[in-house]
């Protein structure tokens, strides 16, 4: 966080900015972007939000969610300044992320462990429990005030990334900003109920055919998505996010893997209960993340691809 005073003077200077996460954005990471997104218009800034892929639809009521730009060719540039969110390597922003001619300077938002640093400035703190928490720094220092659009947005990464401040990472700061968004206005059991328990019925046969491939390796939990199953079902890996957790969760489990069949590989999505360094193995995939949740993207096979994930797993 040694950059914050060059971050304030750079959204004091600026007139129009991006805001940006991670391609497939979660809650951290549009919860996070939304939240910088209503601060800096809070500042009367001109402020645009864009990622390579549409707000999931279980966060589709987060104010602005829906005004999401995905086609960069739209982005009427130059930025002032990028906010990326949630980040920890420019690949993972997408194929299409817009050139530096449109963006300006990136200004790097995250708390992985094991990220990459490729902004021009970076607020960057692996302790944070979320970038919800880097951001609300942000505002604080900017002297935004948190009102209920930006608490909404806020709890919504808290929430998401702490496992509803289950996690180790849920410290005294969290809980501080987790209190200051509910007296700000954010309300816990309507976020819940919107984003956790209003599935459509397709989910719920997703989970149980995802489920029937579970998959034992020692203290190791496998899941499987296949294309094929996305298809039978009518739905999309949006509906299959968070399983991952039922693999760790199980009796003498010490890590969970969920295997995502794509175009061209694998996404890896790993879940620790700590013991294992599940950041450190995603690194040597080509990913990479936090000890207890990281991911990859591996070319390959769904066989190919596990024999890897083991491999790398058994060499921790």
């Amino acid at each position: 966080m040694n950059g914050l005073d060059d971050v304030v003077r750079l959204v004091r200077a600026g007139r129009r900015f991006l805001v940006t996460g991670h391609a497939n954005p979660d809650g951290d990471a549009l919860g996070s972007m939304l939240a910088t997104l209503h601060g800096l218009r809070a500042l009367g800034k001109e402020v645009v939000a864009y990622d390579h892929d549409p707000a999931p639809r279980r966060f589709s009521f987060l104010p602005g969610a829906t005004a999401l730009v995905s086609d960069a060719a739209a982005l009427a540039g130059p930025f002032d300044a990028t906010f990326v969110h949630d980040c920890g390597d420019h690949h993972l922003l997408g194929d299409r992320f817009p050139s530096r001619a449109v963006t300006g300077p990136l200004v790097v938002l995250d708390h992985h462990a094991s990220g990459r640093d490729f902004g021009d400035l970076s607020l960057r703190d692996s302790d944070a429990a979320a970038v919800g928490v880097i951001v609300a720094r942000l505002l604080g220092a900017l002297g935004v005030s948190i009102d209920v659009t930006i608490a909404e947005c806020l709890w919504c990464s808290l929430a998401s990334d702490t496992g509803w401040f289950r996690y180790a990472s849920t410290d005294a700061e969290t809980m501080r900003l987790a209190t200051a968004c509910v007296e700000a206005g954010a309300v816990p059991w309507d976020f819940a109920r919107r984003s956790e328990e209003s599935a459509p019925p397709a989910r719920l046969k997703l989970m149980a055919r995802v489920f029937d491939t579970l998959e034992l390796v020692g203290a190791t939990a496998l899941l499987t998505l296949e294309r094929a199953t996305l298809t039978a079902t009518g739905t999309t890996t949006a509906e299959a996010e968070g399983l991952v957790g039922y693999a760790r969760a199980l009796d003498g489990v010490e890590v969970g893997v969920m295997l995502y069949e794509q175009e061209g590989g694998v996404r890896v999505s790993l879940r620790s209960k700590g013991a294992v360094d599940v950041g450190a193995v995603a690194a040597r995939l080509g990913g990479g993340g936090h000890r207890a949740a990281a991911g990859c993207f591996v070319p390959g096979s769904i066989a190919d691809v596990r024999a890897r994930v083991l491999e790398a797993l058994s060499g921790r």
